[in-house]
This record gives structure tokens, sequence and C-alpha cells, in this order.
């Protein structure tokens, strides 16, 4: 009778082995789910290796970084102590500078104040903030991730939704020493370095999941303008400049995007010497496309600085040109890297993980960084 049961009681043992096992696995990924996150998914989460000089000289700030800070301190002034204390840190810390990724909150604990915890009236002042940084068209882009976002279903692990969104401060808002504001989850990443008159927006994670999606009664399909714009350029390209375009018939993920700092994809595909005038202008179409994300002051420098460097800028294009938005494409130039990765190979619901870098300010590096 008792050889009888032993394979029951192995059975039982084996079960409850097993039930330990994933509540241990349970209990280690909600202690340390940033470590999970890079076990598994191999994502870099390690902080960004800037070395910071020690002291900054004033710089006189303009009109607009003016705006930018009087914005800044206003959302500040409108935290209470704790809020305050969530929202900002030190300009030296390394860790909150690169404390940003595609993976929704939970997954990747970002820190700073997340917009669940504001009021309405310190929403407004956020708002206002941004949209002093970005421009009507950013400022809406922002708006449709976030509605994205609230179309998935959250869990304890893979927290999304706009409430999980957070803003930070590295630094005090001001008009002549450097600071850095931060805005951003699950597939957005705003990160905005800004020293007396200049502003760095590199790096700015944008695409999103779902990229389809209904708001304000209408149908939005949120990376339409870049998508369409790389696609006019591919299409403008004789069979011989086409051929140096397109790099492979399947699409790859992100070179530099999360944890890739200092990481500069190589310029492949068709380079802008080799362009008409027509051509050039439709790149440069793709390029303003993202770029425009940022407020006109901003952008017309950055821009000035794009077209100086065109002849310099190559654009590659991997994956089909027969599929509408299953391709990934890039754009790399002296000053700009800029990627589109769908992640689902353009489906009904749409997932794309975007990046732009500056390789030569990256974080304002050229400003702050030692040797620069």
């Amino acid at each position: 009778m008792l050889s009888d049961m032993n394979p029951k009681r192995r059975m039982l043992k084996y079960v409850l082995g097993v039930a330990v096992v994933i509540l241990a696995i349970g209990i280690f990924s909600f202690q340390y789910p940033r470590l999970v996150t890079q076990i598994v998914f191999g994502a870099n989460t390690s902080p960004v290796e800037l070395a910071l000089r020690g002291s900054y000289g004033a710089r006189e700030g303009d009109e607009k970084t003016a705006a930018i800070a009087s914005a800044a301190t206003a959302f500040l002034a409108s935290l209470n102590d704790a809020q305050r204390k969530a929202a900002t840190y030190a300009f030296s810390d390394n860790a909150q500078r690169s404390n940003w990724s595609n993976f929704p909150e939970g997954m990747f604990p970002r820190g700073g104040l997340k917009l669940g915890e504001l009021t309405e009236a310190q929403r407004a002042n956020l708002e206002n903030l941004l949209a002093e940084f970005m421009s009507e068209k950013g400022a809406r882009n922002i708006d449709y991730q976030l509605a994205a976002a609230d179309t998935l279903r959250s869990s304890r692990f893979m927290k999304y939704g706009s409430e999980f969104y957070s803003v930070a401060f590295l630094g005090e808002p001001s008009t002549e020493r450097p600071w850095m504001f931060q805005f951003g989850g699950h597939h957005l990443a705003v990160n905005i370095t800004v020293y007396g008159p200049d502003v760095s927006f590199s790096p700015m994670l944008t695409g999103g999941s779902p990229l389809r999606l209904r708001y304000g009664g209408r149908e939005i399909f949120i990376t339409e303008e870049e998508t369409t714009a790389a696609r006019t350029f591919l299409d403008s390209l004789n069979s011989a400049q086409k051929k140096r375009a397109v790099r492979g018939e399947q699409a790859i993920d992100l070179q530099s995007g999360p944890g890739k700092y200092g990481t500069v994809p190589a310029p492949e595909g068709i380079k802008g010497g080799d362009l008409t005038d027509t051509q050039k202008g439709l790149l440069l179409g793709v390029i303003a496309a993202r770029l425009g994300f940022i407020n006109a002051d901003d952008y017309a420098a950055k821009m000035a600085t794009v077209k100086a460097e065109i002849d310099d800028t190559h654009f590659g294009w991997w994956g089909p040109q027969d599929v509408r938005d299953a391709a990934y494409f890039r754009v790399t130039g002296p000053s700009i890297v800029l990627e589109y990765a769908p992640q689902d190979g353009g489906s009904a619901t749409g997932h794309a993980h975007n990046i732009y870098r500056n390789p030569r300010n990256d974080y304002g590096s050229a400003w702050i960084g030692i040797g620069r």
C-alpha cells in the first residue's frame, strides 16, 4: 500500500517544488524588475558613462529658454515637498539621466513623479511646460502616445497607462546654468538639456504601441507623417539609387536605442551628395517629420545644421518595399541619427520604436562633458 502512494507523493512534491520556484521568481521579479528585464530582454540598464565638468560658467539665455525656465519654475512651485523631492535629482546623477526605456513602468522603474500623482492644476502646469519645449505637433504626439497607453491592459509587473508616465528634473531650472528635463514612459522618452540659450533634445524616443487608435473622434496613425515621408523619398529614387538605399529585405531593430549612449550606427545607404536637389528636399522632409516635434526656435537651429550637412547624410532602408509601414529606415549624418524600427511587421495595431540622437551632443555632452 505504501509503495502505491509513492508516485502520488513524488508528484505532489514535484508540484509543490514547481510552485515554490514560480513563487520565488515572482517575488524576485517584483523586487528587482529592472534586473529581470535586463536578463530576459537583454536591455542595457547601466547608467550612462558621461564624465561631467565640475563647474559651469554662466551663459545668458535667450527669450525661448527664459520662457522654458519660467514654465519649469511654475510647475515645480506648484508641487508639495514630497512631490518636489520625487521629481528632482542632482544634475550629476547619470543613473537618472539615462533612466528611460521603451518598456512599461514595472518592468522598468524610471524614478521621478508620476502623472497619476498630480492634481489637475499641476497637470496643467506640466502641459504648459511641455508646450514651451515642444511644437504643437510634438505636444500632440505626446497626447497620442498617452492615449495609446491608456488602451492597454495593465498588471502589477506591466504597468501601462498614462498615469505611470513620469516627470523629472536634474538640477534647477535656470537661464544661465545647465539643467535637464525628462518626461516619458512606455515608448516615449523626452530628454532635454538646457544650458543658457542652447537646448538639446537628444536622445528622444518616440514611436508607440498601439500606433493606430481612435482619438478626438478620428482614426489616428501616430507615425503616419514620418512613414509617409520616408516612403515618398524612397519612391523618388531611380533604380540605381534605390539599390544603394535598400540594405536588406528584413526589418532590423534599433541600433542606438535605450542604453546605447555612444553607439553611432554606420552611415549606410545612399548619400545625400548623390541626390538631386528635389530628392535632398524629400530627405529633409523625412528628418523634419521627427525634428518637427520640438519648438520652432530650436527646430530652426537644428535644421540649419542638418541642411548644411545634407551632402554627408545617408538614408538606409531595411525591409519590404511593398508592405506599408513594415520597414526599418535610418538617417545618419554628422549631427543626426534617426531610426524607425517597426516591431510587428506593420500589423493592424502597429508597434514601433523610434529614436533621435545627436551623436555630437547626446545629453548636451558637448556643453557639459569633460573634454568637449
